[in-house]
């Protein structure tokens, strides 16, 4: 995905929810983003330090501005379009933190989701050769770099499929290399279809160029509704003896009315049946209006 990432995605993403973990240092996340920390781990097996961004969830697991569950899903439908080396959005995976821990942040830590002995929350890889760029969508340079057509062409295709509605600057970062500029989307937490977002701005969940990528516009069509069922279970976690959460493979759908399910030593997070439902039709909706020539592909 990104050359200074020490390990692939799905290992970090394994690293992230199991690997014992020192948090050396904290510090705010800046560049507006409300809650969230700059943290230095250490990981069991590992002696480099990892940089990550953290984001406690609000009390119960989930909120509109605040929500795990809608990082988690947007993070899963990339790999459903994108290969790794192309990912736009950095591994993030939920997570609780036993208080011990967890004082390295905060002097006297509380639980945020009943019953447990730990702080729940959203890890993120920290990109540290990325900078926010000048321009979200650089229009010129989008019809005279094909690479950072392709890049910027696969986020507004994904945006748009997950309905995606918050384009602030600083929810992008790009990447170093001159050779290839790949836009980063870090902040994805108001999406599929939350009605509570800035209205006095324009968002990527509309089709903001005039052709796609190729390559992701085929791995679209090959998602089978199957595939998108089974984003109705993103992750679980259940209390250790000691009452902090752990990550466990996901067992059945709790409630498919319900995204973030809550029970007694339980969380488990995933998409709704409303937004599964969303997702395919919007999905059908873009394609639809490729094989009619309304929109190019490259």
């Amino acid at each position: 995905m990104q050359e200074d990432l020490p390990f692939s995605p799905a290992e970090l993403e394994q690293r992230l929810k199991t690997a014992s973990l020192v948090i050396t240092a904290a510090e705010g996340a800046g560049g507006g983003v409300m809650g969230a920390m700059k943290l230095s781990l250490l990981l069991a097996g590992d002696p480099r330090p990892l940089e990550v961004k953290w984001k406690e969830a609000p009390a119960g697991g989930d909120g509109w501005d605040n929500s795990p569950r809608r990082e988690i899903g947007v993070y899963e439908v990339q790999k459903l379009l994108l290969d790794p080396d192309d990912y736009i959005i950095p591994p993030v995976v939920v997570r609780g933190v036993e208080f011990d821990v967890y004082r390295a942040v905060i002097a006297q830590p509380s639980a945020n989701i009943d019953g447990t002995r730990c702080v729940y929350g959203a890890l993120a890889v920290w990109l540290s050769n990325a900078t926010q760029p000048a321009h979200v969508f650089d229009r010129t340079r989008f019809t005279r770099d094909d690479r950072y057509a392709f890049h910027f062409g696969n986020l507004n295709l994904l945006h748009y499929i997950v309905n995606h509605r918050d384009a602030r600057a600083n929810n992008f970062l790009i990447s170093a290399n001159p050779d290839n500029p790949k836009i980063f989307s870090i902040d994805n937490g108001i999406a599929f279809g939350r009605t509570l977002f800035n209205f006095f701005t324009w968002h990527f969940n509309k089709i903001r160029v005039d052709r796609l990528p190729q390559r992701s516009i085929d791995r679209l069509r090959q998602i089978k509704r199957a595939d998108l069922d089974r984003l109705g279970v993103l992750a679980e976690l259940r209390t250790d003896p000691e009452g902090v959460l752990r990550d466990v493979p996901p067992g059945a759908n709790l409630d498919p009315n319900v995204g973030n399910r809550v029970r007694p030593g339980i969380i488990q997070i995933g998409l709704t049946v409303i937004e599964i439902d969303a997702l395919a039709a919007r999905i059908q909706t873009l394609l639809a209006r490729i094989d009619r020539g309304k929109l190019s592909v490259f």
